[in-house]
């Protein structure tokens, strides 16, 4: 074959008008010619799979620690028994759950319990989740586009862009459930894309359970998109209108259904061995529901008051976790421009150029279905995390990155081949994306507060340069002659948040809240710094070996060695001990109804409990905590006994060496000898 035959198939494109779909306006390749264009086309998702596998990997080991220690310490919890494996118990005491469901702690779970607590048993799930998401993508992408060289193009740019995406990047490399529940999200838009095609039920049904899946990995986030599966196959499925929404009345059975698989399980478990539903006010996942709803469909509000109402309106605007106000440009400010808003602009114009290149397309062509899935799983996303109160930590925008980049892919492909035809609209589309991209990403990365090369915005600009006037001047011309102008466009706007993702490669990121690029940003915004040096250090803390041994050594029949105030104290607890039982009182930030003072003098009373952990004295985040476990925690600092040497660190045994290196963060906790605090307790 000619040289500038396989350049063509190596980039994907075509001279004929572009086809995507199963109806192709254009004959068919010849069979040689098909067959290494498969050849190739595989060739490129294995080096995109390759170098989603690098990023995630590489130096993951050293600098990962064990992460989100509140998760690390749930999977090493649900490995050593099988209650708390079922329920997502925090503890093998049954007292609380994590603050998610339980399923995708599973894989995590079952190698700890195969191979022990290690970076492989801790991270490897999400790794892999991670780059088979890449995978996915571009299949899914096929799937819509069809098996012309040009969709196979955008299958493998879509794919390559997930791979280096700084966000998937940094939250693939994290022990956070938003990875398992973007792999299930991608085989339902695969599947739904796929029942488009094929004109049969069984299909969307599987990717209504995959909808269901990802919900029993992170609750109700997973039905972010449905509106968007929906929408594709009611725009582009087979049949009348009737049989349409027929089909997806059962879908909408199957996503229920599915959903309900781990909470019905879960409600099998004993009440008495059942543990209470974290984030909750009754201790049931369907009040755990209510509040994420209620939370993050609330106007936002900040605090008015004092500083404790000031730290707490921070939580409920979701500014804290440097994510921005809510409002329509919430993603392109804060962090999160550097983290997610890349590609977004040029998603704009990729889907305003892919609907010029579809135009004419009958409704059920699995392009336009493809397009209608992809633009409102964008639109989805963008609306829900611009405008949600609540909590917004960075990392949840990741699920928005496969649908940027099948749109900016999907948009570059049209103009590209709209431009080899030396048609003037697809110069001027094919000069405005590059344009776009390397403008944004200037502007990115002149007002970040990451730390970048020196030579990165100089790369940017002359790339882009160079390619808007290839586009100019290159138009219509052989293949080998303007393949640079593709070149220089992928480096305009791959080069930036590639940077970003090697760079996270070499940092530690912060467990509770990682960020691509994270080095100089581990604290939270809005509050004052001595506040958010408080609570980063209460998430970051490590347990005292000495009261752990102290702890070990004294238990007796008790069914929890120690209560701490909140899970962040808990889990280091369970973590240094092996996954030895520790009761999270108020549960993960100690706002949580339990136990109330008599329950815990009930714990005490029947032998269950003999330690309680208390706040250390002075200021700390724990004084903007209220509620019943707080009245708990008082009550133990009136009625029982400091343990010698409780503040400063435990109670060391004569002779015994204390822990080594210099004391970390705010003041030690009270460690409290509850036994015989409950008069007749015996």
């Amino acid at each position: 074959m000619p040289r500038t035959g396989r350049l063509l198939i190596l980039v994907g494109m075509t001279t004929q008008s572009l086809s995507f779909g199963s109806r192709p306006t254009v004959d068919t390749p010849p069979p040689h010619q098909a067959s290494k264009s498969a050849r190739t086309w595989w060739l490129g998702i294995a080096a995109c799979l390759v170098l989603a596998a690098l990023l995630r990997l590489w130096g993951a080991a050293a600098n990962s620690g064990l992460g989100n220690t509140y998760y690390a310490a749930t999977a090493l919890s649900m490995s050593q028994d099988w209650t708390t494996f079922l329920t997502g118990g925090l503890d093998t005491g049954h007292f609380i759950s994590m603050d998610k469901p339980a399923v995708w702690l599973w894989p995590s779970a079952l190698l700890i319990k195969m191979f022990g607590l290690n970076w492989a048993t801790l991270f490897l799930p999400n790794v892999l989740a991670g780059v088979a998401s890449v995978l996915v993508l571009a299949l899914a992408v096929r799937e819509g586009a069809g098996d012309r060289p040009a969709g196979r193009a955008v299958a493998v740019l879509a794919g390559l862009g997930l791979a280096v995406s700084p966000m998937n990047v940094a939250v693939d490399r994290d022990n956070h459930p938003d990875t398992l529940m973007l792999l299930a999200l991608l085989l339902a838009a695969w599947m739904t894309i796929r029942s488009i095609r094929r004109g049969k039920l069984l299909p969307l049904l599987g990717a209504a359970a995959l909808v269901g899946l990802a919900f029993d990995a992170k609750y109700l986030q997973a039905y972010v998109v449905l509106p968007a599966l929906a929408l594709a196959f009611l725009v582009s499925g087979a049949g009348p209108v009737l049989r349409r929404l027929a089909w997806l009345g059962g879908a909408a059975v199957s996503v229920l259904a599915a959903s309900a698989v781990w909470p019905l399980l879960a409600a099998l478990v004993p009440a008495q061995q059942r543990p209470w539903t974290a984030a909750s006010t009754d201790g049931t996942v369907l009040d755990r529901l209510t509040n994420v709803v209620g939370s993050h469909l609330a106007p936002p509000s900040g605090g008015q008051g004092g500083v404790g109402d000031q730290v707490l309106g921070a939580f409920r605007t979701g500014e804290v976790f440097h994510s921005g106000s809510a409002g329509p440009g919430r993603l392109f400010g804060g962090v999160l421009a550097d983290q997610i808003s890349w590609w977004l602009p040029l998603a704009v114009l990729g889907a305003v150029t892919m609907a010029i290149g579809l135009r004419g397309r009958p409704r059920t062509d699995p392009a336009v279905a493809a397009f209608a899935l992809w633009s409102g799983w964008a639109l989805c996303c963008w609306v829900v995390f611009s405008f949600m109160g609540g909590v917004l930590h960075p990392y949840y925008t990741g699920m928005l990155v496969p649908a940027l980049a099948v749109l900016s892919a999907g948009g570059l492909v049209t103009a590209w081949s709209m431009w080899r035809r030396a048609e003037m609209l697809g110069t001027a589309l094919l000069s405005a994306q590059v344009l776009v991209v390397a403008g944004w990403s200037v502007w990115v990365l002149l007002n970040t507060s990451a730390r970048k090369p020196d030579w990165l915005v100089p790369v940017v600009a002359v790339a882009a340069g160079c390619a808007l006037a290839g586009a100019v001047f290159a138009a219509g011309r052989r293949l080998a002659s303007v393949t640079w102008v593709g070149v220089l466009a992928a480096v305009a706007a791959l080069a930036a948040p590639a940077s970003w993702s090697v760079a996270t490669t070499n940092q530690q990121l912060l467990g509770l809240n990682p960020l691509a690029n994270q080095e100089g940003r581990y604290d939270l915004a809005v509050l004052p710094p001595p506040l958010s040096a408080a609570f980063m250090a209460a998430t970051q803390q490590q347990a005292d070996p000495a009261r752990v041994e102290y702890l070990r050594r004294n238990r007796g029949d008790e069914r929890w060695i120690v209560a701490t105030w909140t899970a962040m104290e808990a889990a280091p607890l369970i973590l240094a001990s092996g996954g030895m039982p520790v009761m999270a009182m108020g549960g993960f930030d100690g706002t949580d109804p339990t136990p109330t003072p008599q329950r815990l003098r009930e714990f005490i009373g029947a032998g269950e409990l003999r330690f309680v952990l208390a706040p250390p004295p002075g200021a700390s985040f724990a004084d903007f905590v209220n509620g019943p476990s707080v009245d708990a925690i008082r009550w133990a600092l009136q009625e029982c006994t400091p343990v010698a040497g409780g503040i400063a660190g435990a109670a060391r045994q004569p002779g015994s060496s204390p822990p080594q290196g210099p004391p970390q963060g705010p003041p030690q906790p009270i460690l409290l000898d509850c036994q015989g605090a409950v008069r007749g307790a015996g």
